[in-house]
């Protein structure tokens, strides 16, 4: 089998799954794995190939057509073909996106399995919708099946021209998190392997990255993406983080977390937004998993929402952090507003000496729970000006913990109110948190000397 992902640029979730998919053990054939066809066209996020001519800048139009036959065009497509056609696969599969739900329109095949018409093709795809649509409660969320592929198109030619049983399964865009599209990616194909027997039990839709023991020299990141979540920080914090050498930074969702995918990492990031839809959206299992994560080691970094998700006072909280919010009214208001650290939080974030700018939007204000069960949090970081809108208690901000570290169990937390990942000069706060909860004090001294 070969797999493709990657081949319009503007597509990203067949490409990030692609790369997930290669760690996938094989106990049967052969797995072929490109995950970033078009390498260029992806660093662009454009659908086309920039610097082509008009007409061969889509590389998915440039494959031998069905009946014509004839030359790839341009050179991307004829390396590409020439290597599928060297593989002689017996199976190809190329993961899409489209930018909306094929079951609400026909202006996009979002959503769909589109299958090349072989006796198996046609035969298995129906067991990779349903596999995909049992994932999703939406109805007018659920993949269609469709056929053939475009022509000109890689699958279409490798079912025409090499005999494959090919099919391009296409996510959507709209609406939906990077770690739910690349979800349903893995779910598709890991019923097609399966289908197959080219995979055994214990390889589940979770696997997403090359296994590594909990005592890896380098930070292993999932940071959670999905329901809950709002604005860039997300988006921030995996790109920052990323940078940081070795790390390997994966985007999760909470199917992903209550089906174990936190084995594969030793820190969970869960970023801004809305603290109660996040711990809806992650479910009871999936915070029980994380906090038997943080338990048994793992660290935890919260941000805004996922501070709050951390602490004690809410009955839908994580209750690692022994924090509560002295006041149920929340909504301060967004403003920049006036930190500073501790030594402590010197010691973790670098040598800033004073007050300085970060951002802020309706994070918690963090005091003791007395929970008697949890030690109690260190403080990294003061908030020293406020801010207080819509009618909530003004004089508790300031001088206020707005950064604390903790601990639960064998593992470390810190927790953010605002936002360093979104202020200018404060990005490399969170690969600093990261290497702290991860007990890597050589990556943050790294981190710091940057």
């Amino acid at each position: 089998m070969v797999i493709t992902g990657g081949v319009h640029g503007d597509e990203p979730a067949g490409a990030y799954a692609a790369d997930q998919i290669r760690h996938w053990p094989i106990t049967r054939g052969k797995l072929i794995v490109v995950p970033r066809a078009n390498v260029v066209a992806l660093k662009a996020n454009k659908r086309n190939t920039p610097g082509e001519p008009a007409e061969t800048a889509n590389l998915n139009r440039n494959f031998p057509k069905a009946k014509e036959g004839g030359q790839p065009r341009g050179a991307l497509a004829t390396a590409l073909w020439e290597f599928t056609r060297q593989q002689k696969p017996a199976w190809f599969v190329d993961l899409h996106e489209g930018s909306d739900f094929n079951a609400m329109t026909n202006k996009s095949v979002g959503s769909s399995v589109i299958v090349f018409p072989t006796t198996d093709g046609k035969a298995v795809a129906p067991a990779v919708q349903a596999a995909v649509n049992a994932t999703i409660t939406n109805q007018n969320h659920r993949f269609t099946l469709r056929g053939p592929p475009v022509d000109g198109s890689l699958a279409r030619a490798a079912g025409a021209h090499l005999g494959a049983h090919a099919m391009i399964m296409e996510t959507t865009i709209k609406s939906q998190a990077l770690s739910i599209r690349a979800r349903q990616h893995r779910v598709m194909v890991h019923t097609l392997l399966k289908h197959l027997d080219m995979i055994d039990a214990t390889v589940t839709p979770e696997w997403m990255t090359a296994r590594v023991s909990p005592n890896t020299p380098t930070p292993h990141v999932a940071v959670y993406d999905a329901g809950g979540t709002g604005g860039t920080s997300a988006v921030r914090v995996a790109e920052q983080v990323g940078k940081q050498p070795g790390a390997i930074v994966v985007r999760v969702c909470g199917d992903d977390i209550r089906g174990g995918a936190l084995d594969q990492f030793n820190v969970v990031a869960v970023p801004g937004g809305s603290g109660s839809k996040e711990a809806a959206t992650i479910g009871e299992d999936g915070r029980a998993r994380i906090r038997k994560f943080v338990e048994d080691g793992g660290g935890y970094v919260g941000i805004c929402a996922g501070a709050y998700l951390a602490t004690s006072g809410f009955s839908w909280g994580l209750k690692i952090l022994d924090a509560k919010t002295p006041s149920p009214k929340w909504e301060r208001g967004h403003a920049t507003v006036k930190l500073e650290l501790t030594n402590k939080g010197r010691q973790v974030f670098g040598d800033i000496q004073g007050v300085f700018d970060c951002k802020y939007a309706n994070g918690p204000i963090l005091c003791p729970a007395n929970v008697e069960s949890l030690p109690d949090y260190e403080v990294l970081a003061f908030f020293r000006s406020e801010v207080a809108e819509h009618n909530t208690p003004p004089g508790i901000m300031i001088n206020s913990p707005a950064i604390v570290a903790g601990r639960y169990g064998q593992g470390r937390i810190i927790c953010a109110s605002p936002h360093p990942e979104q202020t200018k000069g404060l990005e490399k706060f969170i690969a600093r948190a990261i290497a702290w909860v991860t007990g890597r004090a050589s990556i943050a001294e790294k981190a710091n000397a940057r």
